[in-house]
């Protein structure tokens, strides 16, 4: 779920496309992605409790207390991917061979505006992938190039579309981890009880990191 995310940040966060000239040196070049996510989550709570009490004069008291409670909770999970590059070739690298129906609208979507396919075609199934191409620089870098690839499936056709224009190029030194994109997200609950409250902090960022080594 996250690398499918990170595909999608590619495709709003990196644009730009230069010519691409390889070179051979018999050297591989090892491209490795990895999906970060983030969460730190606070927890304060004030909570009261009590009973009635009824007295021999027909009157009542309500004895109770106050209790406050503080946590606080953070979670790091990662997924990562590599491929093996030959020095100035290219390699497929599937993120997801199936990705979730509630997703598959943004594909399809986007694809139409780009007019990849035509107005109406209704997607069945998607599938997401990355073309990584590698060539070896002096001074220890390495120039990489990254082009989203969709897979679609409709009821009557299917297809392969390379998203040419959300492709990106760069150079990375040997061995380096250079973060791509990512999100960040903050959430602030405050529930009331009848005696007490309970509030909540959430702050979850997702990041997505490319290294590239020379083997």
């Amino acid at each position: 779920m996250i690398a499918v995310r990170a595909l999608a940040f590619l495709l709003a966060l990196l644009m730009g496309s230069s010519e691409y000239a390889g070179a051979q040196s018999g050297k591989q070049v090892r491209v490795a992605f990895d999906f970060r996510q983030s969460s730190t989550q606070k927890r304060d709570a004030v909570d009261g409790s009590g009973r009635v009490i009824i007295t021999d004069r027909g009157g009542t008291r309500s004895p109770g207390r106050v209790g406050v409670d503080s946590t606080q909770r953070r979670v790091q999970t990662s997924t990562g991917m590599f491929t093996i590059v030959q020095d100035g070739g290219e390699s497929m690298l599937l993120v997801a061979s199936q990705i979730p129906y509630s997703q598959i609208t943004f594909y399809r979507d986007y694809l139409t505006g780009a007019g990849y396919v035509a107005t109406g075609l209704q997607f069945k199934d998607v599938g997401t992938s990355l073309k990584v191409g590698a060539v070896i620089l002096p001074g220890n870098q390495v120039k990489v190039r990254l082009t989203p690839t969709i897979s679609w499936l409709s009821a009557d056709k299917s297809g392969v579309i390379e998203v040419n224009e959300a492709s990106t190029e760069l150079i990375v030194p040997n061995g380096r981890t250079v973060v791509l994109g990512g999100t960040t997200t903050q959430t602030h609950e405050l529930t009331r009880r009848i005696l007490g409250y309970r509030a909540s902090q959430t702050a979850t960022e997702t990041t997505m990191a490319l290294t590239a080594t020379i083997r």
